[in-house]
């Protein structure tokens, strides 16, 4: 069995130069695949990287909120979320351990003092990302009574009466249907570019291809060494991976451009036609004004010449 713990590194502290860069580089490419993975349901998901809890450097790696109550997350990454999701990435030599736990805990609690009022602590889960099986944190949980369950490959829901439910994500274990999450690794291999190519030519939105091309940067550069990496590097196969769909993109730009100045110049036209029959519309009205004024007119003279009609007639 392989030892997953094997050089198990130590604890970085908040303001350790490591944490700092993972925060600076890492990050960003774990919340992007995040978004990725997520996308389906993108719609009543709201994602923010690094929430501060407080005006202290207290940050959660990412929160993601539902919106929409009893709204079940399509990908197995959500599969346990609530409405206050909280994300903790740890990365490939950082220690997952019940340290790491209590402090993710803490700033749990932290939301819930700082946060808008009515958050419970029912309403919130707690996620806990890395590639490594975390052995020890693992055990300890079972030490205290916590029930641990393998929803999928690679994702452990831990659960206890009267406690947070949380998972634990060993991304390296995910399997198919995670093509971004698991690609944030040290160990990329020549298939994982052909599968992340595959993935990139079914993403349409701007923001997910946005996205996928931060997680490729980071994927690119954890491989920069290797020599199927260099080779793509020097062929340019990466920038073509997304030179067409980014094309695709500003042409489909174009053309809803090109439709919409000719919806607007039609609405134009019709603007102008309805002005015109606003004016012809206006000047029958003041016609039949006048038309008006004029019956009214004969009508008065018609009433004379009945009355003084009437006074002949009676003197005679």
């Amino acid at each position: 069995m392989i030892n997953d713990e094997a050089n198990y590194a130590p604890i970085i502290d908040e303001g350790d130069d490591k944490e700092a860069d993972f925060r600076k580089y890492y990050h960003p490419a774990f919340c992007a695949a995040m978004g990725l993975e997520l996308r389906e349901d993108k719609e009543h998901l709201v994602f923010d990287a690094e929430y501060n809890l407080n005006t202290k450097p207290n940050r959660i790696d990412q929160l993601i909120i539902n919106t929409v109550d009893d709204t079940k997350v399509k990908s197995g990454l959500g599969a346990i979320f609530k409405r206050h999701n909280l994300i903790e990435f740890k990365s490939f030599d950082d220690s997952l351990d019940e340290r790491v736990y209590f402090r993710t805990l803490g700033y749990a609690n932290l939301y819930i003092a700082y946060g808008a009022s009515g958050i419970v602590p029912k309403d919130i889960t707690l996620s806990f990302l890395r590639e490594r099986y975390p052995r020890r944190l693992m055990n300890y949980f079972r030490a205290e009574g916590f029930v641990i369950s393998k929803y999928e490959d690679g994702i452990y829901h831990i659960r206890k009466q009267g406690h947070m439910d949380m998972q634990v994500v060993v991304t390296r274990r995910l399997g198919e249907p995670y093509a971004w999450i698991n690609k944030i690794t040290k160990s990329l291999e020549p298939r994982d570019i052909l599968q992340l190519q595959q993935e990139v030519s079914k993403l349409i939105d701007e923001e997910d291809l946005v996205n996928a091309e931060s997680v490729i940067d980071m994927s690119i550069t954890l491989n920069k060494d290797k020599d199927f990496v260099k080779e793509m590097i020097g062929m340019g196969a990466l920038r073509d991976m997304f030179k067409k769909e980014f094309e695709e993109k500003d042409k489909k730009i174009s053309d809803l451009s090109e439709q919409l100045q000719s919806k607007d110049e039609q609405l134009q036209s019709k603007d102008e036609q309805l002005q015109s029959k606003d004016e012809q519309l206006q000047t029958k009205e003041e016609q039949l004004r006048l038309n008006r004024e004029e019956i009214s007119k004969l009508r008065k003279e018609v009433e004379e010449f009945r009355k003084n009609a009437g006074n002949k007639i009676a003197m005679l």
